[in-house]
């Protein structure tokens, strides 16, 4: 067996353990999701009998907060994301993979801003034991979910980016599929 071939096993591997991770996440935000959707229509269904949800609106805002970046792993890993590729399409495969993974480090960047501000007010969030008005819910938890979330988004963001950079290099990645390739 070639080392190639061992290198395209791995990474292979490596992509089916991510793509496991991120669907574990992207459930738990279904479930999120789903709660949300029992407790609107709890709300809206008791308020007609004149006993409505006390705090849904607190428990919608909470769990919709983790949801949204629960879904954000799987979606960057599997292409889910909103490409403009008017000007690119008519480019090379090799040099879409090379912009393809110049922009990904790029977005990891981004992500990675957008997590440290969670983190910051998380810890803000915890010290000031910041509490939702009726429940009393701690709002640390929700930035805490979120920050663990987009802990592993940048890490998808930049596995996906060495994947476009060792198609760039002429070299095979490895994925099981190429949802980034454009044309």
């Amino acid at each position: 067996m070639s080392s190639e071939t061992v290198a395209v096993g791995s990474v292979s591997s490596a992509r089916q353990r991510l793509d496991k991770v991120c669907r574990g996440l992207a459930l738990v935000g279904g479930v999120a999701l789903v709660i949300i959707m029992v407790v609107i229509m709890g709300s809206v269904v008791g308020a007609q009998f004149g006993y409505p949800i006390l705090g849904d609106t607190e428990i919608v805002d909470q769990l919709t907060g983790i949801l949204v970046f629960a879904f954000l792993p799987y979606c960057h890993l599997h292409g889910g994301n909103v490409m403009v590729d008017f000007f690119t399409r008519p480019l090379p495969r090799r040099a879409n993979h090379f912009l393809d993974s110049f922009m990904n480090v790029a977005f990891a960047l981004v992500a990675a801003v957008i997590t440290w501000r969670l983190m910051v007010g998380g810890v803000s969030a915890y010290t000031r034991d910041n509490r939702s008005m009726f429940l009393n819910l701690p709002e640390w938890m929700v930035y805490a979910a979120g920050s663990v979330a987009c802990v592993l988004w940048i890490a998808v963001i930049l596995f996906v980016a060495w994947e476009h950079g060792m198609r760039a290099a002429g070299r095979s990645a490895g994925s099981a599929t190429d949802a980034h390739t454009f044309g």
